[in-house]
């Protein structure tokens, strides 16, 4: 392979990368434009060293060794605080572009560019789309209550849930004797944007009910 053959392979990776890689710093997300444009680059120059060193399982070896790599990358990426999730979309887009700067560095000009054009779409375009679809949220609430009539308390609670949309999918059951209290946690889920302040507001308000706590 030629000097301006590799630089070319490897300014188009950078460019691929480059594309993904700016929606991500739009986003504000912590891997963005400079880390997708070094991971692109860098599949693509270790497949191009792969290829000139002319074993014939060396580009097969190679993308395995950048699957491995971006791998744990990719995992930095995600953060996870309590119930919620955030970072699976930057991780895949990290490995994506690994994924694209190995196809450029084996010359495939037309399939990375597709691939690439793809992403883009998909990042922009089905962002706004996502927003007019209602999405579920979930959320675990514990209501204290006075006295130990767990079952009236429940169904108080069940019925300011429905009241509030929010469907409940489990509940558990605390009861003690001695402090003469229960304790009801709910996991519910709902569709929308959910107000959970509302929603303590409104458990509260029960006469039998001396705290909540929404998440």
């Amino acid at each position: 392979m030629g000097t301006v053959d590799a630089l070319v392979r490897i300014v188009v990776a950078a460019l691929l990368g480059g594309a993904i890689g700016f929606e991500r710093e739009l986003r504000g997300r912590a891997a963005g434009l400079r880390t997708h444009i070094l991971v692109c680059v860098g599949a693509a120059l270790v497949m191009i060293l792969a290829g000139e060193l002319g074993q014939a399982d060396g580009p097969g070896r190679a993308l395995a060794g950048i699957v491995t790599g971006v791998g744990f990358l990719g995992a930095g990426a995600i953060i996870r605080t309590r119930d919620i999730v955030r970072g699976v979309t930057t991780a895949a887009c990290v490995w994506l572009v690994a994924a694209l700067g190995a196809v450029v560095g084996q010359g495939l000009y037309v399939l990375a560019a597709g691939a690439g054009v793809l992403a883009v779409l998909v990042l922009f375009l089905l962002n706004r789309v996502g927003r007019l679809i209602p999405a579920h949220t979930y959320h675990t609430v514990v209501v204290h209550g006075a006295g130990t009539e767990a079952a009236r308390l429940e169904a108080r609670c069940r019925a300011q849930f429905a009241s509030a949309r929010h469907r409940v999918l489990g509940v558990e059951v605390r009861l003690d004797r001695g402090e003469g209290e229960t304790s009801l946690t709910f996991y519910t889920r709902t569709s929308g944007e959910a107000c959970t302040a509302r929603l303590a507001e409104e458990l509260l308000a029960l006469s039998e009910v001396r705290a909540v706590s929404c998440g």
